[in-house]
């Protein structure tokens, strides 16, 4: 569990994610609650608590990817793993649509899904950072 790392593997997670949220990129210092490294491969299906299977993310990531670790590609219906930030680029599997993260490819539309990037109060939070010049646009 997440609560079980090391004070190290907390500091190594946030500074490798230069302290924004791997999956929709929101920066620690402009979020309501501190993100907190997630299992990619949850501990209940085989998954450790090491460095290659942590990600750092933001709560609303974190709640709503829970213990999945994939969902069916709304596109083409087939089960799909969620994006993998250790071993995938973000920008391969998603891009910036006025404020929203589109999913281009299926393991980025299925996690856009699952995580809700797109849920009115997350687009309309990253347009005002945005707009701001305080969210990363990679």
């Amino acid at each position: 569990m997440a609560g079980d790392l090391s004070a190290e593997l907390r500091r190594l997670t946030s500074e490798r994610a230069h302290f924004c949220c791997e999956y929709c990129l929101l920066p620690q210092d402009f979020a309501i609650h501190r993100h907190e490294p997630d299992h990619i491969v949850p501990v209940q299906h085989g998954g450790a608590s090491e460095s290659d299977n942590l990600a750092f993310a933001c709560f609303s990531c974190n709640r709503y990817k829970g213990p999945n670790v994939g969902s069916y590609d709304p596109l083409t219906g087939m089960l799909t793993p969620f994006f993998n930030p250790r071993t995938q680029r973000w920008g391969d599997h998603f891009r910036f649509a006025e404020g929203a993260i589109e999913g281009l490819t299926p393991e980025g539309r299925v996690t856009a899904k699952i995580l809700r990037f797109n849920d009115d109060d997350r687009v309309a939070e990253r347009n005002l950072l945005l707009r701001a010049g305080v969210f990363p646009t990679i």
